[in-house]
């Protein structure tokens, strides 16, 4: 047996709820291993990883800018897997199989990375046709089989609803479910720092702690089809605040962006909360294309570094690079002058002074050829 088989099934034994003479559990299966509330969720957590790390997935579909890793049994029961894990998964109780991309609708739940949080409803090749938030609150083991049980349903009817150019795709109060559990706006601790985004859990490395929305706009053309505002430099930077690339491949590349009036405010705009982290150089969180956000559909998330304990203060690097690109926000500067100890005043006069030499090199070479010319003649 493999360490990671190992492992997941010490852990299965530590959280057992089920005596193990096949005597039924409350609430759970005649013979099989159950787990209620946070233990429900840790077992398959761990046993998506297992799964990833064994590579034991029937097959795989490609979605979008992910993968799929296919898990069925016996009993009817389909997993789809996404991201080896890091995205979540969507459960089929009774699944047909999917490979072929069916149009049909079919009833599914998707979880969240946390493997608690969970939208169920009626689903088409993975998009959600219409849903409401749950939790899980059992998990039992089976054989090789999951059976899952999930609370009441709350919230509103949510359907997939993409942002486009002049749409947030969802209603800009309507919080997600998954950074209601997972994060905080609170005060920033940084300097200078106004807002700040903070972890309300524990968090492990390489969780999805935030998601960043926004109108979805091409990064080369104007902010708005009709917007022929001038802007100078410095109101640039503002209005360009909180505009993210996806760094998809595509030659037009798409950015998700947010008018300061909204990203400044979050009584105004709060369907999503990763465009409330502060800069360093040195963060705790990264940036990560997410692709089967239930009701967004493909955006921007925010992925752990490191384990982050509650009440963390979570920090990106915003990639601006200074020596690239000299035309950056005052903030940025002074931010970078500090971390990397430069002199930007003496670069820029370094810079132009090299600047002057090369013309004055060039109007010398002229002049001398202009000379040797006449000498000719």
């Amino acid at each position: 047996m493999s360490c990671m088989n190992l492992t997941f099934y010490l852990f299965l034994l530590s959280g057992l709820v089920n005596s193990q003479d096949g005597g039924d559990t409350e609430n759970g299966e005649k013979g099989a291993l159950c787990f209620q509330g946070m233990d429900a969720s840790k077992a398959i957590k761990s046993w998506v990883k297992s799964v990833v790390e064994e590579e034991t997935e029937n097959y795989s579909i490609e979605f979008f800018d992910t993968s799929l890793s296919v898990v069925q049994n016996g009993e009817g029961i389909t997993w789809h897997i996404v991201s080896d894990g890091l995205q979540g998964a969507f459960y089929f109780e009774k699944s047909e199989n999917l490979e072929d991309e069916s149009e049909a609708e079919e009833p599914a739940t998707y979880l969240y990375p946390d493997y608690s949080t969970a939208i169920v409803g009626v689903w088409r090749s993975h998009l959600l046709v219409y849903g409401r938030t749950t939790n899980l609150v059992e998990a039992c083991r089976s054989g090789n089989a999951w059976t899952l049980k999930f609370g009441e349903k709350e919230g509103p009817i949510m359907t997939y609803s993409p942002p486009s150019h002049n749409s947030l795709g969802v209603d800009p109060l309507q919080s997600d479910p998954y950074e209601k559990k997972t994060i905080e706006v609170l005060n920033s601790l940084l300097p200078g720092g106004n807002d700040g985004l903070f972890a309300k859990r524990d968090i492990e490395t390489g969780d999805i702690l935030a998601f960043y929305g926004g109108y979805m706009i091409s990064c080369n053309s104007s902010l708005r089809a009709l917007d022929r505002t001038e802007y100078s430099d410095e109101e640039e930077h503002h209005r360009n605040m909180y505009s993210l690339s996806l760094g998809l491949e595509d030659e037009d590349n798409y950015c998700l962006d947010l008018p300061p009036e909204l990203g400044n405010d979050v009584n105004k705009y709060n369907a999503t909360l990763g465009h409330k982290l502060n800069h360093r150089f040195e963060p705790n969180v990264e940036f990560l294309l997410f692709s089967v956000h239930p009701v967004l559909g493909t955006v921007m998330s925010l992925s752990a570094l490191e384990d982050i304990p509650a009440g963390t203060e979570l920090t990106v690097n915003y990639g601006y690079d200074l020596k690239e690109d000299p035309d950056q926000p005052e903030w940025f500067k002074e931010q970078w002058i500090d971390f990397y100890g430069e002199d930007l005043e003496k670069e820029e006069i370094d810079q132009e002074e090299d600047v002057n030499n090369e013309d004055m090199e060039e109007d010398y070479d002229t002049d001398n050829d202009e000379i040797d010319e006449h000498e000719e003649l």
